[in-house]
């Protein structure tokens, strides 16, 4: 139980990652190098990537205490909860198609991860 609940930790930091470069990005233009440069030195961006650096470390020692082909279908959760939170934050439009490839993926972690 333990491992299981360190992946979905996992996921949950990668999660947050992605809903942090998006608010990085959110209504900027990357037209040219200072662009670049002032976006990846932004607040949000660099939260971003720390919390992606700390989110690989984690990942690695989940890598030491369970196998790969148990942790990797749990991460597949970061998929449908990224897709749920841009719907709930950004307002995303998320058509019925994804919602159901979203509740495939959900269930294939499910069964997956028995």
């Amino acid at each position: 139980m333990k491992n299981f609940m360190l992946c979905l930790l996992n996921v949950a930091l990668l999660v947050c990652g992605q809903l942090l470069f998006k608010l990085a990005v959110r209504n900027k233009e990357i037209t040219t190098v200072s662009d670049a440069v002032s976006l990846l030195f932004s607040p949000y961006m660099i939260s971003a990537i720390v919390l992606y650096v700390g989110t690989t470390f984690l990942w690695v020692y989940i890598l030491t205490k369970v196998h790969l082909s148990y942790a990797y279908p749990i991460q597949a959760l970061a998929f449908p909860l990224v897709v749920f939170f841009s719907f709930l934050l950004y307002n995303e439009d998320v058509p019925i198609q994804r919602w159901i490839g979203i509740g495939v993926i959900v269930l294939g972690a499910i069964i997956a991860s028995r």
